[in-house]
């Protein structure tokens, strides 16, 4: 037996007003909902609404809206663990040989903890750890090449290390040569000697002292000069205690080229007998692109002068 379509279409309409009936019979729809059947409401749609995970921006759609996407982030490893820094009294005076401890912890990290001293104002302490990345550790060109600039840098800022010059270290710069006119050359050690006490924060004093010899050729400019360091006789010395000495050729009558070739003569002698006395970190040989007054001013540092003067033995 079929059944109309029309009888169908009405029995359908009949079902759903007498369920919508049933099921709304008791609501009052000109009534507004109470707060607690809003948030019943809410809670019931959240429920049942699909949840999609959202799509991740790319690093260009990151870039013009300027958001972070911390997943991503995440993806690339851990953050670099951020260096920790000794606790330093900077109440104290320190050492001229402070910041020492930590060479073994290299010069990157001796560089990074200078730079942090300097954040902070400390230029004195940053002044010491930069010179320590140069004599105690064994810097690369790049880090070698930042600690001098700082040194001298800081340097300039700072007063000497030693307040009362009379105290420090008392050296004598020596030269023997050959010589018709002697004050040119005299000159000369005299300029010299001075950048030296500069250089090593007054630690050490230099005098000079110039021992000449006939000059059978009149006519010759260019002459053989040697150059030593020395340390005078002490109570329980007898005799000066005396570097080896150095020897160069040098026109006699120019004054420049003489105070060059003598602090270029200086740093040899220093970084031989550092070499040879000492453990600290070795002088470069000929570094690149240093003029004479650089080479005493920033390479051989406070705490170097000082050790070198004192490993002066006869």
């Amino acid at each position: 037996m079929r059944i109309p379509i029309p009888t169908v279409i009405i029995l359908a309409v009949v079902v759903t007003l007498t369920s919508w009936f049933i099921g709304t019979r008791k609501m009052d729809f000109a009534k507004a909902p109470t707060p607690e059947e809003f948030v019943q409401i809410a809670k019931q749609w959240e429920d049942g609404k699909p949840h999609i995970t959202p799509l991740k921006k790319s690093k260009r759609q990151l870039a013009e809206t300027g958001e972070d996407d911390s997943d991503q982030a995440l993806n690339h490893g851990p953050s670099k663990k951020q260096d920790q820094f000794p606790e330093i009294d900077f109440d104290s005076s320190p050492l001229l040989s402070e910041h020492g401890v930590l060479q073994d912890k290299g010069a990157g990290y001796l560089s990074r903890f200078a730079r942090h001293l300097e954040s902070i104002g400390q230029a004195k302490h940053a002044l010491l750890a930069w010179e320590r990345v140069i004599d105690t550790t064994y810097p690369d060109k790049n880090e070698r090449k930042q600690a001098l600039s700082a040194i001298k840098r800081l340097k300039s800022s700072q007063p000497p290390w030693n307040p009362d010059p009379s105290s420090g270290i008392q050296l004598t710069l020596q030269a023997g040569a050959s010589v018709n006119d002697a004050q040119v050359l005299k000159r000369a050690l005299e300029i010299a000697a001075q950048n030296m006490s500069t250089a090593s924060g007054s630690v050490v004093q230099v005098s000079v002292k110039l021992s000449l010899g006939k000059n059978s050729n009149k006519q010759a400019s260019v002459v053989p000069i040697a150059l030593w360091l020395s340390r005078p006789a002490s109570a329980t010395r007898t005799t000066q205690a005396e570097t080896s000495p150095v020897s160069f050729m040098a026109d006699a009558s120019d004054e420049s080229i003489l105070n060059s070739k003598i602090q270029v003569g200086v740093y040899n002698i220093i970084r031989k007998q550092l070499a040879t006395e000492t453990s600290f970190s070795q002088l470069a040989e000929k570094p690149d692109n240093a003029n004479a007054d650089e080479l005493i001013e920033c390479y051989i540092t406070r705490l170097m002068w000082r050790e070198f003067a004192n490993s002066i033995k006869e």
